[in-house]
């Protein structure tokens, strides 16, 4: 295709990072005849690199096996914030809305991939995804286990962009990614009424 492939996701593994309270991933191989089956323990569908629907904060809201394939293969644009940024404000949005999914680089990138959860990560503020959520996006995506602040219990950005229909992907990972226009890929598993579910995140191009 002639495209450059780069993988956006982050590995899942036994010490990887976890959100505050979701149970920790524990791997079991089993031999069955001629075969190895590996399981999963404390997998849950928002584990690692994930897309939050709005059936998340809604029981009524829609779950993902419910979107059309292609809001999960769209033009995206990697948004570069200053690693002295902690807070991603209405400042930092890209001015044009042509492209279909907003992905923010922060300083969360440098972070381990593994060990413990870090609560004062970046996040995206009250006012910026409001101003996200009024745009003709699809999806936003972040690079941490939340786009909002750790320990804020209203949890106003998860809110105002799975309210407004914009599917929300997180625990991306920006290490070796630059700011630019890309193709995104990032589809869900097909699970009947999921609220999420864990995705391999690709960026093609430019």
């Amino acid at each position: 295709m002639g495209q450059q492939l780069l993988d956006i996701s982050r590995t899942i593994s036994p010490d990887m990072v976890t959100y505050p309270g979701d149970p920790a991933i524990v791997t079991d191989y089993h031999i069955k005849g001629p075969f190895q089956l590996t399981s999963l323990e404390g997998f849950t569908v928002h584990t690692g690199t994930h897309l939050d629907a709005p059936r998340h904060i809604r029981a009524d809201g829609a779950s993902l096996d419910q979107f059309p394939l292609e809001r999960f293969l769209l033009p995206a644009v990697v948004v570069e914030v200053p690693d002295v940024v902690d807070i991603v404000d209405v400042e930092h949005l890209p001015e044009s809305a042509k492209h279909h999914a907003v992905l923010f680089k922060t300083r969360n990138s440098v972070l381990p991939d593994t060990g413990p959860f870090v609560e004062d990560h970046a996040y995206i503020s009250a006012a910026a995804a409001e101003a996200l959520a009024a745009q003709d996006i699809s999806l936003v995506g972040f690079d941490y286990l939340s786009v909002d602040r750790h320990g804020d219990s209203d949890f106003p950005a998860h809110r105002s962009l799975l309210e407004a229909d914009k599917l929300i992907l997180e625990g991306l990972q920006f290490r070796d990614v630059g700011a630019g226009y890309y193709w995104l890929l990032a589809a869900p598993l097909r699970i009947a009424g999921a609220d999420g579910s864990p995705v391999r995140a690709v960026l093609m191009g430019p």
